[in-house]
């Protein structure tokens, strides 16, 4: 029998980065905690591309999981600061409630 040796590709391709991102879109909050988006990334990629975990990722797998972590950090950013409003708003509306009630 003849072993296939897994060639290691360096070229990140649209459809790479499109599952890697599905994948990481996907992560619980837990998991994000754990294990940054940047660092989940570029494993998914070298995982893809058939880098062993325990080599050093070419610049292009780096160069794209700082691309793709960026987005997802900022999108985390932008809904905790909704969350925060939304806290805020129903705190405020508790309040006045029961200003209201006790002016009553």
């Amino acid at each position: 029998m003849l072993k296939q040796v897994q060639t290691k590709r360096t070229v990140v391709d649209v459809d790479t980065r499109r599952v890697v991102s599905m994948a990481a879109r996907g992560r619980k909050p837990r998991e994000v905690a754990e294990m940054g988006h940047e660092q989940f990334i570029r494993n998914a990629l070298k995982d893809r591309l058939g880098w062993p975990r325990r080599d050093p990722a070419p610049e292009a797998i780096k160069v794209a999981a700082k691309e793709m972590a960026a987005f997802l950090v900022a999108r985390d950013a932008q809904q905790a600061a909704a969350d925060r409003v939304a806290r805020d708003k129903k705190a405020q509306a508790e309040a006045d409630a029961k200003a209201a009630e006790a002016a009553e």
